[in-house]
């Protein structure tokens, strides 16, 4: 684990998602869980080891299968979003990838992700504190690249688990998006109470101020590409030219990386315009 400011510590070894620990006098909050189960109870060890007492508390970012794959067997009270907790009602018990289309890291787990098996003990709608210590830790819900999109703020610590709001270097998945509430997110952290602050990504490390403005161009380029194939009719062979010229914005390495940006845009576009024309059908 690296420790980025005095008692928050992120990992970022596992596949998938950056995890954070937050130590207090109480015990640790943790931000997310890695995929894999069996490294669950790893990551549950390492984070016990570095606590100063022994409560925990497990905070998931947001919905995307990423983040719930390990949360089952964490044993440990679960804070979500409100609207994450709706997500998890609405999906099936189990499930597993038929196809390795969506490129997602979830999809390499031979087992089916049990999403009924989670039982978050507390929610909230737009905001809540964990006062375990002299400061609180604070949870808000900023909605854009999921519905249930939470960010976990210290504040004395000037340090921000921001999730997939912002994803360095790699394209956002489009599926479940909420554009303009996602560049209000993004506004938001351009604003004087995030400057000087930590910003962590959940799939990354740390967010730098070009990375929003970034993002922020991409999306706005993203949304005009988005509603134009919506107005013209949604056709494979469009949403695949999308994908192209959208995925063409990342740099990458190797071929397979490429394939993978391609592929999630895909998917998302293609999900995206599904749930836009079923709003309309309503």
């Amino acid at each position: 684990m690296k420790e980025i400011a005095p008692d928050i510590l992120i990992e970022t070894e596992y596949e998938g998602v950056t995890l954070g620990a937050i130590r207090t006098d109480a015990g640790v909050v943790m931000v997310d869980v890695p995929i894999n189960p069996k490294d669950t109870m790893a990551w549950r060890a390492t984070c016990s080891r570095s606590a100063g007492g022994s409560d925990r508390l497990l905070v998931l970012l947001d919905e995307h299968p990423d983040r719930l794959a390990g949360a089952s067997g964490v044993k440990c009270p679960i804070i979500v979003s409100d609207r994450t907790a709706q997500a998890f009602t609405t999906r099936p018990s189990g499930m597993r990838a038929t196809s390795p289309t969506t490129s997602a890291d979830w999809e390499e787990i031979p087992e089916p992700i049990n999403t009924r098996g989670i039982h978050p003990e507390i929610t909230f709608t737009s905001s809540m504190a964990i006062n375990w210590g002299e400061e609180p830790i604070l949870l808000e819900h900023h909605p854009g690249p999921a519905k249930g999109s939470t960010w976990v703020i210290v504040p004395e610590k000037q340090v921000c688990f921001i999730g997939d709001t912002v994803t360095p270097g790699q394209p956002p998945f489009l599926g479940n998006a909420d554009i303009d509430a996602w560049l209000e997110s993004l506004h938001e952290l351009q604003l004087s109470r995030f400057k000087d602050f930590i910003l962590i990504s959940g799939r990354g490390e740390m967010v730098t101020s070009d990375d929003i403005k970034e993002l922020d161009r991409f999306l706005k380029k993203a949304v005009r590409k988005l509603e134009k194939l919506l107005s013209s009719g949604v056709k494979p062979e469009e949403i695949e030219k999308l994908a192209d010229e959208l995925a063409a914005e990342f740099n990458t390495k190797t071929k397979r990386e490429a394939e993978q940006n391609k592929s999630r845009l895909a998917v998302g576009i293609n999900q995206y315009a599904s749930n836009r024309l079923l709003k309309k059908t309503d």
